[in-house]
C-alpha cells in the first residue's frame, strides 16, 4: 500500500486542517491542492474523547462519532425542537412519566443540570412539540441517554409522532452516555418528540441530554440524524460544509486516473457525491455518487457533454465506511468496492477541457456530500487490477 500511495497525485486523511481548508497529505509542495471550507455558523463535532464540541466557523470537523477520526461533511438542517438540554420547560410534556435534576457532568464534560425520567404506571412519556412539523418529510430524532445508577442496562423507547400514535423502537443503554437515534422509512406526519424509560422500577431511571428532531427538505426521504445542534428558546439551524476547489489541473489525470474513497454517509437517502470536475462545471467530470437507490454506488464520466458513462455497484450498508475507487480511462472505465470489482465499462470519451478542481459534491456545485470521510485519493493514472484490490481491501 505504501508503494502505491507513492504513485497517489492527491491523499486526502483527517489529519491536516486550517481556518477555511482542509490540507491534503499530499502533495507536500506547491500547488497543494487543498479544499476550501465555507462553512457559515456554530457547529458541533465528537472529539476524540467522545465528548461534544463546539466548532469554530470554516475550521473542518474532524469528528469520532464511528469511533475513528474523520471528515465530517454535512448538509443543511434544523433541530426542530426548543429547549433541547432544559426539560423542565413547559414546552416538554411529562405524559406519565416523572422528572427530576440533579448535578451530573453532560455529555460535553462539563458539570451541569442533569434530567433523569422514570416511567409510570399510566401511558405515555416525555414528548417535545416539533416547532415545524413533518408532513410527508423523513423525520431523525436523538438523544444523549444513560442508566442513571447501578450495573447492567435499562430499556429506553424512542421515537416520534403525533396527536393519535407514535412510531418508536427501543434501545437498550448502560451507564455510560450514548447517542441513540431513530429514522423514519420514508415520509411521515409528526409533530412531536417522544422518549420514556420502559418499566417503573427505580431501576429504570434514565439520564438524558441535547434532544434533537430533524425533518428533511424533501418529502418521500428516509430520516436522518445528523450532528447536535443546541437550542433554548427557538430552533437552530446548521449550515451546510461546503467543500470546493480543491485539486488543479496537474494533480488530476486529464484523460485516465482514479477517484478513491473510504466513507460512510449520515443516511441511506437521497444522492451524494464526490467529484473531479473541469472548472466546478458537469460537462466534463468523474463522480463517485451515493445514489439515492438504497446502499447503491454510482461511478459515472461525464465527458465533453455529450458522453454519460454510469455503472453501478451495491454495498451491504452506505453508513457504514467502505471503500470504492472509481478508474477512468477511454474503454477502461471500472468500479471497485471493497475488494471487488463490480461493474466496468468499454464505453470511449474525451475529454475537451482539463479536470481541475476536486470537491465534495458532484462537480457542480449540487448534491454535496453528507457523511465522514476517512480517506480521498487521487491517482492521475489507471492503476492495474491488482493495485485496485489492493487499495480497496
Amino acid at each position: 500500500m505504501a508503494n502505491l500511495l507513492e504513485k497517489a497525485s492527491i491523499v486526502l486523511t483527517p489529519t491536516g486542517y486550517s481556518d477555511s481548508s482542509i490540507n491534503n497529505v499530499k502533495p507536500s509542495s506547491a500547488p497543494f491542492g487543498d479544499m476550501t471550507l465555507i462553512q457559515n455558523g456554530t457547529t458541533t463535532r465528537v472529539n476524540a474523547s467522545g465528548l461534544v464540541v463546539d466548532n469554530l466557523t470554516d475550521i473542518p470537523r474532524i469528528d469520532y462519532s464511528k469511533g475513528e477520526g474523520a471528515i465530517l461533511s454535512e448538509v443543511a438542517s434544523t433541530n426542530q425542537i426548543r429547549y433541547s438540554e432544559d426539560f423542565s420547560n413547559v414546552l416538554w410534556q411529562k405524559v406519565g412519566v416523572a422528572l427530576t435534576s440533579s448535578t451530573g457532568t453532560n455529555p460535553r464534560g462539563e458539570s451541569a443540570t442533569i434530567y433523569a425520567i422514570q416511567g409510570q404506571a399510566s401511558q405515555g412519556g416525555l414528548e417535545g412539540a416539533m416547532a415545524s412539523s413533518s408532513t410527508g418529510n423523513g423525520v431523525g430524532v436523538s438523544i444523549w441517554a444513560r442508566k442513571k445508577s447501578g450495573g447492567g442496562t435499562t430499556n429506553v423507547e424512542i421515537g416520534f409522532g403525533n396527536s393519535s400514535s407514535v412510531t418508536s423502537t427501543t434501545v437498550s443503554v448502560g451507564s455510560d452516555w450514548q447517542r441513540i437515534k431513530y429514522e423514519s422509512v420514508n415520509g411521515v406526519s409528526a409533530d412531536r418528540f417522544y422518549i420514556d424509560a420502559e418499566g417503573i422500577s427505580s431501576d429504570n431511571i434514565i439520564e438524558i441530554w441535547g434532544a434533537q428532531m430533524e425533518k428533511t427538505a424533501s418529502g418521500g426521504q428516509d430520516g436522518r440524524v445528523s450532528s447536535y445542534m443546541p437550542t433554548t428558546s427557538g430552533t437552530a439551524t446548521r449550515a451546510r460544509d461546503n467543500y470546493l476547489n480543491g485539486g488543479d489541473s496537474t494533480l488530476i489525470g486529464a484523460q485516465e486516473g482514479v477517484l478513491f474513497i473510504e466513507a460512510a454517509v449520515l443516511a441511506d437517502a437521497g444522492s451524494r457525491a464526490i467529484a473531479l470536475s473541469a472548472a466546478n462545471s458537469a460537462a466534463n467530470r468523474v463522480v463517485i455518487f451515493y445514489s439515492s437507490a438504497s446502499n447503491t454506488i454510482q461511478g459515472r464520466v461525464q465527458a465533453s457533454t455529450t458522453t454519460t458513462i454510469p455503472i453501478n455497484g451495491t454495498v451491504t450498508d452506505s453508513t457504514d465506511f467502505n471503500k470504492i475507487a472509481f478508474k477512468y480511462k477511454s474503454g477502461d472505465v471500472a468500479l471497485w468496492i471493497n475488494g471487488t470489482e463490480v461493474a466496468t465499462s468499454a464505453t470511449s470519451y474525451t475529454f475537451n477541457a482539463a479536470l481541475s478542481e476536486l470537491a465534495l459534491d458532484q462537480g457542480n456545485g449540487t448534491l454535496h456530500m453528507d457523511g465522514f470521510i476517512k480517506q480521498l485519493i487521487v491517482f492521475k493514472e489507471a492503476l492495474s487490477d491488482a493495485e485496485l484490490a489492493a487499495l480497496t481491501s
